[in-house]
């Protein structure tokens, strides 16, 4: 399988590229907005760099992109129209309405999809959805979670397309840390979000302006249980940290995916009702080959370019799928909407 790489950035080099190499996919090329990332890029892996999008859809039977939020949805689209199929980082694009536009082109073309949920990969996250599976920890009450980094904590930093509505989407922190935490809260319990009401803010404004979120407080409703979730890009004091609590009626568990690090970096624990918290090893049988000292972002992107490899042979789609990818989408929008409501929003 031909993969082309879409996006010449530190994460397509740190994670899309080796994670595809070591999955077995070959490296038809590479393609940037600016050539000589590409060039560079290329050179150090093997391949070749191309100036056009066109001229890199020509030469593979697939792309992984890994470029900025506002280019998803169109180079998505020409992919798929192209009859490739689509590997696409998180969040699937800016808008509900854009990443809809992606599953029908998706389904129209009858081309394989993924979206690229980091903790889909993740030990830790594996073995908790197989825990809540076997019923170790009961009937689902109730959820917390955070995702917490400071890349944008240094008031005197620049504004990144991150923090901006029109590269990086409306949503800001909540869909750029948000679109991890509600994908592994739907992965880990099988819960959908029904309702959210959620409050979000930008706090740290700079001369070149923030236009979407930094923070975000979201309270869901998930059927019968309920949960709260922290979501900021301006938490100093810590590493990045991505962390869920589930409290069930038999017991409760607590994970935190790798981040930086190693693979095995991964934490889980358990707690029987009533009880502590003991930590409890991620089950090695979700290695499933990959070696837990290899960097984190590689590990976990090395099992998704496996899911999306296989789904392409038995022409079936992957896990995190592109439907995934828009459960999350309807989240983070339901959520920015309920900030500016002030009001419960439905999902």
């Amino acid at each position: 399988m031909r993969i082309g790489i879409v996006g010449a950035g530190w994460w397509a080099g740190f994670a899309h590229l080796p994670a595809f190499k070591e999955a077995g996919a070959q490296i038809a090329g590479i393609y940037s907005r600016t050539p000589a990332h590409a060039q560079k890029l290329a050179s150090a892996h093997g391949t070749q760099a191309f100036e056009r999008y066109e001229d890199l859809l020509q030469h593979c039977d697939a792309v992984a992109i890994s470029t900025t939020d506002d280019t998803h949805a169109p180079l998505g689209l020409m992919a798929l129209q192209a009859g490739k199929h689509l590997f696409m980082d998180k969040p699937l694009a800016r808008t509900l309405a854009e990443a809809q536009a992606l599953l029908e082109a998706a389904q129209q073309q009858g081309r394989i999809g993924l979206t690229a949920f980091t903790s889909r990969g993740d030990l830790a996250a594996e073995t908790a959805q197989a825990l809540l599976r076997a019923g170790e920890i009961g009937e689902v009450l109730y959820l917390r979670g955070s995702f917490h980094g400071g890349y944008m904590g240094d008031p005197a930093g620049p504004t990144t397309w991150r923090a901006k509505a029109e590269t990086g989407g409306a949503g800001g922190a909540v869909a750029d840390l948000g679109a991890h935490l509600f994908d592994l809260v739907r992965m880990v319990t099988g819960l959908e979000f029904t309702q959210v009401m959620a409050q979000a803010h930008i706090h740290l404004q700079r001369p070149d302006p923030v236009t979407n979120y930094d923070e975000g407080a979201v309270l869901a409703r998930l059927g019968g249980a309920t949960g709260v979730f922290s979501l900021s890009r301006v938490h100093i004091g810590a590493d990045q940290r991505l962390e869920l609590e589930i409290q069930g009626t038999k017991g409760a568990l607590k994970l935190s995916p790798a981040l930086w690090g190693q693979g095995k970096s991964a934490q889980l624990w358990l707690a029987p009702r009533p009880g502590f918290y003991r930590q409890v090893p991620p089950d090695p049988g979700f290695l499933r080959g990959r070696n837990p000292e290899t960097s984190w972002g590689h590990f976990q992107f090395t099992e998704l370019a496996r899911r999306f490899l296989e789904g392409i042979a038995q022409n079936r789609p992957p896990t995190p799928s592109l439907e995934d990818g828009l459960a999350a989408q309807r989240i983070i929008e339901a959520a920015v909407e309920s900030s500016r409501q002030n009001a419960w929003v439905s999902v």
